[in-house]
């Protein structure tokens, strides 16, 4: 369930099946009272200065932020403050970031993603934009030149509450995974549907490519609904 805020300066909700929710202040410096059309978008005229803002629920269960810079006076860096569950943290990924809750037993579970940031010109061109992350505010950047045509329009979008995506385990995990498939199952089993199913039917395979993974001083994460295992680096391999 998404709910967007009445004004400019609350939060967007979006709530999964299980009552958590991820919230995201939008990147506003007035009060403006939304008006939601009769599509559902609620829209916040002049929140900012040379900039509109507007909310949309989509249909995977999750919101986008569509954010109008109207001419050059508009900053083109947009600050987007998130509220996230307890034990919840960003992992890059795609280039946006996957929302992951670490298990009761370990792993971390994206259960959401923030996709990659995109921004066009009054043309249709696409601009480069890029995110960023200080603490737990999202940051975008738009680049904009004296060549620009406004308005300009970028669409931060996120889910939260799925179940495809991506389990990962760090390299102490990895270990614990390579020397004993029950490691995989018990951590499976405490995870939310259809996670703790599948998870222990293939926790023997997924035991394997830890094990080349510690080999390789990776780490191993979990494509769902696939639950094919790889190797991989960085993010929440520390």
């Amino acid at each position: 369930m998404v709910t967007a805020p009445t004004t400019a300066s609350g939060n967007v909700a979006v709530t999964a099946a299980n009552g958590s929710t991820v919230t995201v202040a939008l990147p506003a410096t007035t009060g403006a009272a939304g008006v939601t059309t009769a599509e559902g978008t609620t829209v916040y005229p002049g929140a900012a200065r040379g900039t509109d803002l507007a909310v949309q629920a989509t249909t995977d269960g999750g919101a986008r932020a569509l954010v109008t810079l109207k001419d050059s006076s508009a900053s083109t860096e947009q600050r987007f403050d998130l509220g996230l569950p307890d034990n919840t943290r960003l992992v890059p990924a795609e280039g946006g970031y996957d929302i992951v809750q670490t298990g009761a037993s370990g792993g971390a579970f994206a259960m959401g993603h923030i996709d990659a940031p995109w921004a066009k010109d009054a043309t249709g061109k696409s601009l480069h934009t890029s995110y960023r992350l200080d603490g737990n505010t999202l940051v975008q950047s738009v680049e904009t030149d004296k060549n620009t045509a406004y308005p300009v329009v970028a669409d931060p979008k996120w889910t939260w509450g799925w179940v495809t995506g991506t389990v990962y385990f760090d390299k102490n995990e990895t270990g614990h995974t390579a020397a004993d498939s029950a490691f995989v199952a018990a951590v499976f089993a405490f995870a939310p549907p259809p996670f703790d199913v599948y998870g222990v039917l293939n926790a023997a395979n997924i035991s394997r490519v830890a094990w080349n993974a510690q080999n390789d001083n990776q780490c191993v994460e979990i494509k769902i609904p696939t639950f094919q295992a790889y190797e991989y680096s960085g993010g929440y391999c520390n």
